[in-house]
């Protein structure tokens, strides 16, 4: 398995977020960015500057890496909750982390599916015992890849891991999200760097439209007071 941390001008957030948590990691930086990123890691993997938006980033990522699980964090991690027992318990421990990731990537692998990823509510409240495993949702913050079954669109720079892992489920049947962890990060959506320079609301809606028209009643959009929550629809 290959651990590889896209990132966009934010090599101090990285420093002192995700890669305390993955300091082995690959960073995947654009090729002008490079020397701001060496004083962190020698570990990079540079994409031409051309490249831009999260599912162009993660297409070319899974196009120029070899191993066949790859791994990658957002760059803005701060830890991972465990939502197991009667109170969350807060995880910082690479080693202990590292471990949280390779179970669920071999789960991952022995069930034959093409992406895995982890727990994305705001709240340890909804997480249920009787119930870790979520096979029909979509992740984000934290996924991993098996294989190279499916390939990103290219036109998404906001939600490409929603329309991938749809892909997944209409082929698969099947995803894996592991809802006993949460890989919390700094504030979604917030921070600078990133993914910000192509978030703007005018792209969001044009984005969120397009993901409709592509898959219908298979995605859900709910506007809940000021809080946007996009559901996948795909009954088990």
């Amino acid at each position: 398995m290959k651990i590889v941390i896209p990132s966009k001008n934010r090599a101090d957030v990285l420093a002192e977020h995700s890669f305390k948590l993955f300091p082995d990691a690959t960073v995947c930086v654009s090729e002008d960015e490079a020397d701001a990123y060496r004083k962190i890691t020698p570990n990079l993997l540079l994409h031409p500057a051309t490249v831009n938006g999260i599912g162009p980033k993660r297409q070319w990522i899974l196009d120029n890496v070899a191993d066949d699980v790859v791994f990658m964090p957002d760059d803005d991690l701060v830890c991972v909750w465990s939502n197991v027992g009667f109170r969350r318990r807060r995880i910082t421990d690479p080693a202990t982390v590292q471990a949280i990731v390779e179970r669920a990537a071999i789960l991952a692998a022995d069930m034959r599916v093409g992406v895995f990823g982890f727990w994305q509510a705001a709240f340890t409240r909804y997480y249920a015992n009787f119930d870790p495993f979520s096979l029909n949702t979509w992740v984000g913050t934290a996924l991993g890849f098996v294989g190279r079954r499916f390939r990103y669109d290219e036109k998404l720079v906001l939600r490409a891991d929603i329309d991938y892992c749809l892909q997944c489920l209409l082929h698969d049947r099947i995803m894996l999200m592991d809802c006993r962890f949460k890989f919390d990060n700094v504030a979604a959506f917030k921070g600078k760097g990133g993914n910000a320079s192509n978030r703007s609301l005018e792209r969001h809606q044009r984005e969120l439209d397009y993901l409709k028209r592509k898959w219908g009643g298979h995605i859900e959009i709910v506007h809940d007071k000021q809080t946007l929550r996009i559901l996948v629809k795909v009954p088990r």
